[in-house]
């Protein structure tokens, strides 16, 4: 039985026999609280050839968590997560020249199965404000990015307050932060070494799944103390269909990274459509000791999205101003022209477009397509990273694009089956004596839920 059939095989039987994993915790009047258990496969079925996109790597996650039942409005959730290779059927003896390991699958390099206790948290909850603290996923417009199999965590203290009926003000200190499994892809393969992805180091060189320093997370080691990140926020929607909110992330003695969002909803319902239009705006400048350098950074976005029941489609620009590229080095991708494997807005002076379509084709298939080009930027990239050469830097050659086509079928409500094909072109295709950077990279995702 080849690879494929194997990763199908399974995926059928997790769909069929999934109603069988859930365990309910609630017996007559009594609540024990809630278990819920995530299980994720995905599986690399090709690519171009060329060494540079992933081409082989199949991975799992298998997730439980559990929160408990409120208690004096103290509520406590523990997060368990596993990662590794699914079945021993991942190659790792590759041909560096026509090969790729699909290293952002896994959080160990040989795709040994790592645990983590990912979620360890407690909150309290009154009428007006509320209150968290622990090992968290911290969602918020700089702290939340696409991952595969075991996502980014944070450790903090925070509270939300809510100061008039449409106005919530927000104050956290963040002291460590581990990187999940996609932080080496955001590193490697979309960041290109350019510190501007979502991570700004080789994460497997201070170790994945693991809760470090912030100074450590952004620059590898521990030549300095920091306080962390004092994320100050405030979120208002007291006016009809539009949504404001403002974020500070005072990264100490590295950066301050100011977020401004506007989202504004037009309902059409006359013609059983809506319209919604997005604006943000990113700022990020350096602070304190400047252990990062200086730093100058500016992007402003447009969206337009057009919905109906059936279909949306939507077109949004970025552009960066400054004169940096972005130290995106904390896990955040709120750009609105972001692609599975492309976030060149937060490079130096780049112009970002992009389109897309989501349609229903059937009531549990849905197709999504989108395309983005991405302005040559003045952002150079390390010669070692992108295996054009032992050491240097490379310059920009062309414009950055990306196609993605993406099928969705989902048999039942928490259960899901996903295709989608990715290709790219790297700005820095063609550098070092022609080496060709693009991908045609096909990937297969299936989740199970309860």
């Amino acid at each position: 039985m080849n690879k494929f059939k194997v990763v199908m095989s399974t995926a059928a039987l997790c769909l069929a026999s999934g109603s069988s994993w859930a365990i309910d915790l609630k017996s007559g009047e009594n609540d024990y609280g809630d278990l819920k258990v995530l299980f994720k496969f995905m599986h690399v079925l090709d690519d171009a050839g060329n060494g540079y996109d992933p081409s082989e790597g199949t991975a799992y996650l298998l997730k439980a968590k559990y929160v408990s039942p409120s208690y004096n409005n103290f509520q406590a959730g523990l997060g368990l997560y596993a990662n590794g290779d699914f079945l021993d059927i991942t190659d790792f003896d590759l041909d560096p020249n026509t090969e790729r390991l699909a290293r952002g699958m896994f959080v160990t390099d040989d795709g040994s199965t790592e645990f983590q206790l990912g979620e360890a948290y407690l909150t309290y909850k009154a009428d007006r404000f509320a209150l968290h603290g622990g090992y968290e996923m911290y969602k918020t417009p700089l702290t939340t990015i696409t991952y595969s199999t075991i996502p980014n965590f944070y450790t903090l203290l925070g509270g939300t307050f809510n100061a008039t009926e449409n106005t919530k003000l927000g104050l956290s200190q963040i002291f460590q932060m581990s990187f999940g499994a996609r932080s080496m892809t955001d590193f490697g393969l979309i960041g290109e070494g350019t510190k501007s992805a979502g991570a700004a180091i080789n994460t497997s060189s201070i170790g994945q799944a693991e809760f470090h320093d912030v100074y450590k997370a952004t620059f590898g080691n521990e030549n300095h103390d920091t306080n962390g990140i004092t994320v100050l926020s405030a979120e208002y929607s007291g006016i009809k269909n539009l949504k404001l909110e403002l974020w500070d992330y005072l990264v100490d003695d590295i950066a301050n990274n100011v977020y401004a969002e506007a989202k504004y909803v037009l309902p059409l319902k006359d013609k059983g459509l809506k319209l919604k239009i997005d604006g943000q705006y990113l700022y990020q400048g350096d602070t304190g000791s400047s252990y990062a350098g200086d730093l100058d950074f500016n992007l402003f976005g447009l969206k337009a999205t057009l919905a109906s029941k059936r279909w949306a489609i939507f077109g949004a620009f970025n552009s960066s101003s400054g004169d940096n590229a972005m130290l995106n080095a904390w896990g955040g991708d709120p750009a609105y022209t972001g692609s599975i494997f492309s976030r060149n807005a937060y490079r130096e002076s780049v112009n970002a477009y992009k389109v897309g379509l989501k349609y229903k084709l059937f009531k549990n298939t849905t197709l999504v397509a989108s395309y983005a080009d991405y302005g040559q930027s003045d952002t150079s990239a390390p010669a070692k990273v992108l295996k054009v050469g032992s050491s240097g830097f490379v310059d920009p050659m062309t414009d950055a694009t990306e196609l993605d086509l993406v099928l969705i079928f989902k048999p039942r409500k928490n259960s899901m089956l996903k295709l989608f094909y990715a290709d790219r072109t790297s700005e820095y295709d063609g550098s070092g004596n022609g080496r060709e950077l693009q991908q045609q990279h096909l990937r297969f995702v299936g989740s199970i839920a309860f």
